[in-house]
């Protein structure tokens, strides 16, 4: 092989290389713009009454804040419960609450359950082997253009 095709496949390689590096920036920056709209949906999902009672009730036993909160996803068409919150720390929360990834003996556990344009959530104080979304969930929060809003339930 002469010093010019050697040349054009070593350019060509390069090329492969830089371009699988923008990939995966490009892939890097795209799960992070997901795990940041998880954190909104997380931060809206806990203003509303029955999941802010629990954190206070998280607190109030003791617990230093900011709470530990821990969000599952439930599935139950394939009987699976997983974690919403990919990675090891997901740095969500505020002053009051922050998401965890680890098993915390008391913390508040949000189950969610995907609903057309959003999801429908329990809270409950409970430790991490009370693993479900049972019986009628406490409320659905949906998305309306760039916000998350509270939809009304069943009564």
């Amino acid at each position: 092989m002469d010093r010019f095709h050697r040349t054009v496949w070593g350019l060509l390689g390069l090329a492969m290389l830089s371009g699988a590096g923008c990939a995966h920036r490009a892939r890097l920056a795209e799960r992070q713009g997901v795990e940041v709209e998880k954190c909104e949906l997380v931060h809206r999902l806990l203003q509303e009454p029955a999941p802010a009672r629990v954190v206070r009730e998280v607190v109030a036993a003791g617990r230093d804040e900011p709470a530990p909160v821990v969000v599952y996803v439930r599935r139950p068409e394939q009987a699976m419960l997983e974690r919403f919150f990919s990675g090891d720390a997901p740095s969500c929360g505020d002053a009051t609450f922050k998401v965890v990834q680890e098993n915390v003996l008391d913390a508040v556990v949000v189950y969610l359950q995907e609903v057309q344009d959003g999801y429908a959530y329990d809270a409950r104080r409970a430790s991490h082997d009370e693993l479900s979304l049972e019986g009628k969930p406490q409320g659905m929060l949906k998305r309306r253009g760039l916000d998350w809003v509270a939809i009304p339930g069943p009564t």
